[in-house]
């Protein structure tokens, strides 16, 4: 009897049971979550591209005036143009005669140029327009003061409060860039330490995943059109939060994101 017993316990040792078979199927909880970080992303971006835009109006907008005091001949006013040029935090020097200058107030207000041309002509004066690096922008205040006491016939004008809020603008710019880029390198090293962990389940599991993954992507996109959809501009604005590229990106990192939750399993 105890024969018989041991070798029924032996037989059922030998017999492995059969693993169940797999077979395509899409992922609710998955899908959630990767359209959870998709819309995350999709906000970033548009964050993003908008900050970027406005740092670009902001630093095309800034110019540093340096007006010309009395009378000077277009022979100095050559020279101090090339030196300015040469300086390293000027990336940019242009110079306006009193009729230039007249023309350019002429095209932002003609009632100014109006009042201006009954005072005379030559209540207009030569000026330098000066394009900055950041770092001058920077210390916007103590270059100013420099170029002041270098150039005594020139008198600098410019708008502090804009500067500040350039050099602002750029350095949160900078920082959501790194920030990304550090939740992407975490995102990859999530990824890796999931991938190389070995597994012996079949792929099609893996395939599902990858398409719930790209699947939550294509959500986020559609869930920001009907976003954008009421103010009746839909192809306009979405050029303004968001490019073809950045969103093949993002469906790419979606669909890679899908197939390690799948593998990973524990959500």
């Amino acid at each position: 009897m105890k024969e018989q017993e041991l070798n029924e316990l032996f037989e059922g040792k030998k017999r492995a049971p059969k693993a169940p078979k797999q077979v395509f199927r899409l992922h609710r909880r998955l899908f959630l979550l990767v359209f959870a970080v998709a819309v995350l992303l999709q906000s970033v971006v548009f964050v993003n591209m908008r900050l970027g835009n406005y740092y670009q109006e902001l630093n095309d907008n800034f110019k540093v005036l340096l007006t010309v005091d009395g009378e000077t001949s277009n022979e100095e006013l050559t020279q101090m143009g090339e030196s300015l040029n040469q300086k390293e935090d000027i990336l940019a020097v242009r110079l306006y005669s009193p009729q230039d200058a007249l023309e350019v107030v002429r095209r932002q207000n003609p009632q100014l140029t109006e009042a201006l041309l009954l005072m005379g002509k030559n209540k207009m004066p030569a000026y330098f327009e000066l394009q900055l690096n950041y770092k001058a922008i920077n210390n916007i205040r103590p270059f100013v003061d420099n170029l002041a006491a270098e150039y005594p016939t020139l008198v600098p004008h410019y708008n502090l409060q804009h500067a500040r809020l350039l050099f602002y603008t750029g350095l949160c710019s900078k920082l959501l860039n790194l920030a990304v880029i550090f939740a992407l390198l975490l995102f990859l090293a999530f990824m890796f330490l999931v991938e190389a962990y070995p597994s012996g389940q079949a792929r099609a599991h893996y395939l599902g995943g990858a398409v719930s993954g790209v699947l939550a992507g294509v959500a986020s996109c559609a869930f920001f059109a009907v976003l954008v959809y009421p103010t009746g501009f839909l192809v306009q604005a979405v050029s303004q939060f968001t490019t073809p590229g950045r969103q093949l990106l993002m469906l790419a990192f979606c669909g890679l994101f899908g197939w390690t939750l799948s593998k990973w399993q524990k959500f």
